[in-house]
């Protein structure tokens, strides 16, 4: 429900304080979807021109004081037939950022695109906005655009690009014996080398004294593919996409077992939470050793498969990649989450390592999964994410749309 009148926040209690930056949002979302409607107006009307002005969009420069690339940007939105983004922008439920994003694909599409292929996308990307941020919105749409161009090319000249990808690399060598480089890459090497980067070029985590990674985005990418080439240089063969992550020996103290406290250490290192031991568990072989008070071990139990090859290239037909809602990450960077806990220490192993008990998620959403509140079922084949209550108190479903193409296309 609405504020119908303004209350010092500081007199808010943490519920009324989340509740309150939902529903602001949801007014700046509505203020956005007016201001476009005054702007399309205005537009039609031909005000500007009227007023002096060259066109609509250097009036809202002059009237509004916002840079030109904004006032275009507005002047798009609000004179593109975009019916459901606009619609879904009143109702509060994306916000200017997701409408930016949807006309820019809907707007720059090639003549080749159908009317009925349009709206099908723009349903398509609204309901995405609707639940991931315009990060995600911008991933999705650049997907979208390459099935356009994909579509539009003529078929010899695709096979031929196929059967000879352009892929060039020119370096050379420096006095002190550095090597610089450059050169370009087709779209499938494109896209796997942007995968690496996003796991091996993010920043590093803080060090003890709180300092930041203090490289560059060129220099972690520069690390990144130094890291690509020793592992080139050292492994005997290229690794096998759905293999095992390491074996994890969990040690428990015993008095701590017998008590079933809520603390462990895998393999000597920090101690961690149960909730911790949860989600590494979810796709690791786990030996528990039980320790005495003199630090002996008393039992090493046996290892616990978790998902087999073959039920993980079924996720990957299945789920696609990783199913939070607002992920683009693909089948290779996600590891089988167990729906119902796999580590219940309370009494043993839990949920079964079955197909329908399992679920893709990629590192970063697995943590998400275990320590932020959100639920995860399947529902008749597809797996839903159910929101903390703080986030929606009615906690409706969501499922990730980001790994389909245009309805058009899968047709």
């Amino acid at each position: 429900m609405e504020r119908t009148e303004q209350v010092p926040v500081w007199q808010l209690s943490e519920e009324e304080l989340t509740t309150e930056l939902l529903v602001v949002e949801r007014m700046l979302c509505r203020g956005y979807a007016r201001m476009l409607e005054v702007v399309g107006e205005v537009d039609r009307r031909g005000v500007a021109v009227g007023k002096g002005f060259r066109s609509t969009a250097v009036m809202l420069v002059r009237a509004l004081r916002v840079s030109h690339k904004e006032a275009r940007a507005r002047v798009t939105q609000a004179t593109t037939a975009l019916p459901v983004m606009r619609a879904a922008l009143a109702a509060g439920d994306l916000n200017r950022e997701h409408a930016a994003e949807i006309a820019s694909v809907l707007t720059h599409a090639p003549d080749t695109v159908t009317f009925d292929d349009l709206a099908d996308t723009e349903t398509t990307l609204v309901t995405l906005a609707r639940q991931a941020p315009p990060f995600t919105v911008r991933k999705t749409a650049q997907r979208i655009r390459t099935y356009w161009d994909f579509d539009g090319v003529d078929p010899g000249k695709r096979e031929h690009d196929l059967a000879r990808p352009r892929r060039e690399f020119r370096c050379t060598r420096t006095r002190d014996g550095r090597m610089r480089y450059s050169g370009e890459l087709d779209a499938e090497m494109a896209d796997l080398t942007e995968q690496l980067f996003t796991v091996l070029a993010k920043p590093a985590p803080v060090d003890p004294f709180g300092n930041p990674d203090p490289r560059t985005r060129s220099q972690r990418q520069g690390d990144a593919i130094a890291a690509i080439l020793d592992l080139a240089a050292r492994a005997p063969e290229v690794p096998v996409k759905a293999g095992e992550r390491v074996v994890a020996t969990v040690t428990i103290p015993l008095a701590d077992l017998q008590r079933r406290a809520g603390t462990v250490t895998p393999d000597g290192h920090t101690p961690m939470t149960v909730s911790q031991l949860r989600r590494l568990c979810c796709d690791a072989k786990v030996l528990p050793a039980v320790l005495n008070g003199a630090g002996e071990v008393l039992d090493l139990g046996r290892a616990v498969r978790t998902a087999t090859p073959a039920q993980r290239r079924a996720l990957a037909v299945r789920d696609k990649g990783c199913t939070a809602p607002w992920c683009t990450k693909g089948p290779k960077w996600t590891t089988p989450h167990h729906i119902e806990f796999w580590a219940n220490l309370q009494g043993g192993p839990g949920g079964r390592t079955d197909i329908t008990n399992l679920a893709s998620i990629c590192e970063a959403d697995h943590r998400i999964a275990h320590h932020e509140g959100w639920t995860i079922r399947l529902r008749n084949g597809t797996v839903e994410w159910l929101p903390p209550a703080w986030l929606d108190p009615q906690r409706r479903p969501l499922h990730n749309t980001t790994h389909h193409p245009p309805h058009a296309q899968a047709a």
